[in-house]
C-alpha cells in the first residue's frame, strides 16, 4: 500500500492503519465476528486489576491531571487498569467499551475494591453517547483507529477540561518486529503512533501538551517458566486476529 500518496496528515494516518490491516488479513485471515476477549477466564491479566495498589509512576503522572470533581470519560477503558484507580480520586468514572467480557472484568475490579462511582456503557466510541464529562482519557486505544479525525472531534466534546492520550512509541502492536520478519519473511507495517497522531492534532489547529512518560521496559515482566514456554508465547502474538488495539 502506498502510504507516502496520503495528502494530508489524517489521510497518511489512516494509510497507515489500511497497511497494517491488510496485511494482518493476508497472513491470518480475517478478524472473526464478535467479541475478541470473550473467552478469557475471569481471573486473565487482562481481565483483572487492583484498583488501590500502589501507583507506577505513568500513572502517578496521569492521576496528577485529574481533580476531585471530574467525571472521567475512559474511551475503550478495558478492566479498568488505569480508569478504576483514577476512580479513588475523581466523582465518578465511565467506561466506554464495547467489549462484554472486558466490561465485566471492569465491573467485577471494581466490586472488589469497593468502588461504587463508576458505570459502563457497552459501545464502540464512535457508535456511543455517552454523556459529557470534564476529562476524555484513552490509553492506547489510537493504533488502529482509522477515523482518527471524527474520533479526536467526539473527545473534545465529551472532555470539556482535558482530554489525555497515551500511547507508546514504539506502539506494543510492533514490539516484535524482527520476529515477525522470521516467522513471515516480510517487514512487519507498523500502525500509526505518538508522530502521526501529533501530527494530526496539529493539522486541526491543537498544540498537545506532549510528556513522555517512563518507557515500557519499566513495568515489572514476569518470566516464562521455561525457555520453550517463552518462544510459544512469543510466537502466539502471530497467531491471533487482525483486531482492536487497546487495554
Amino acid at each position: 500500500m502506498a502510504i507516502t500518496e496520503a495528502r494530508t496528515a489524517a489521510d497518511h494516518y489512516a494509510a497507515r492503519v489500511d497497511a497494517v490491516l491488510v496485511q494482518r488479513i493476508r497472513l491470518r485471515g480475517p478478524q472473526p465476528p464478535g467479541d475478541l476477549f470473550a473467552g478469557l477466564p475471569a481471573d486473565h491479566p487482562l481481565l483483572t486489576a487492583d484498583p488501590r495498589r500502589p501507583l507506577d509512576p505513568n500513572l502517578e503522572t496521569i492521576a496528577s491531571y485529574i481533580a476531585p470533581d471530574d467525571v472521567i470519560i475512559d474511551v475503550g477503558g478495558g478492566a479498568g487498569r488505569i480508569s478504576l484507580p483514577l476512580a479513588l480520586r475523581c466523582r465518578e468514572v465511565i467506561n466506554v467499551e464495547p467489549s462484554g467480557a472486558m466490561g465485566a472484568g471492569f465491573t467485577a475490579n471494581a466490586i472488589q475494591a469497593g468502588i461504587t462511582n463508576v458505570r459502563v456503557i457497552a459501545s464502540d466510541w464512535l457508535s456511543s453517547a455517552p454523556p459529557v464529562g470534564t476529562v476524555a482519557l484513552v490509553n492506547h486505544v489510537t493504533y488502529l483507529t482509522r477515523e482518527i479525525v471524527p474520533f479526536l472531534e467526539k473527545l473534545e466534546q465529551v472532555g470539556r477540561r482535558l482530554i489525555l492520550i497515551t500511547v507508546s512509541s514504539p506502539p506494543p502492536p510492533s514490539w516484535h518486529r524482527a520476529l515477525y520478519h522470521l516467522l513471515h519473511g516480510e517487514t512487519e507495517e507498523v500502525v500509526p503512533g505518538h508522530v502521526e497522531l501529533v501530527n494530526v492534532l496539529w493539522e486541526l489547529g491543537i498544540l498537545p501538551d506532549v510528556r513522555v512518560l517512563q518507557p515500557p521496559s519499566a513495568t515489572p515482566v514476569v518470566p516464562a517458566p521455561t525457555r520453550e514456554a517463552a518462544i510459544a508465547g512469543a510466537v502466539a502474538r502471530f497467531g491471533g486476529t487482525s483486531g482492536r488495539s487497546g487495554p
